[in-house]
């Protein structure tokens, strides 16, 4: 998220600490790997698109980032109620980089 954010909001993010609004949830798959299911703010609601690929560039460039990201624009109840639903003890919202303000 610092990436994001940083991309986002520039030096407001380190001096200011502006940030996106995200609910991070963090899920372990049936081989054992981590991976994050997000609902961010969109801070370019007029151009998704550029949002999207701000996103995967941002996210490649992480250690553990791979090549897989799925980005959805809109979210339904279902889909909020697939990321809050606990598998196993390691998945859970993830508190440290949770912002919703």
């Amino acid at each position: 998220m610092n990436r994001l954010n940083y991309a986002v909001f520039g030096k407001r993010f380190q001096r200011h600490g502006v940030r996106l609004r995200v609910i991070p949830v963090i899920e372990r798959s049936s081989t054992g790997r981590l991976h994050y299911h997000l609902v961010l703010q969109n801070p370019y609601p007029d151009t998704p698109e550029l949002f999207e690929r701000l996103i995967e560039t941002e996210w490649r460039k992480t250690p553990f980032g791979y090549f897989e990201t799925h980005v959805h624009q809109q979210i339904d109840h279902g889909w909020t109620d697939y990321i809050s639903k606990t598998k196993t003890a390691s998945d859970g919202i993830d508190w440290a980089t949770y912002h919703w303000n």
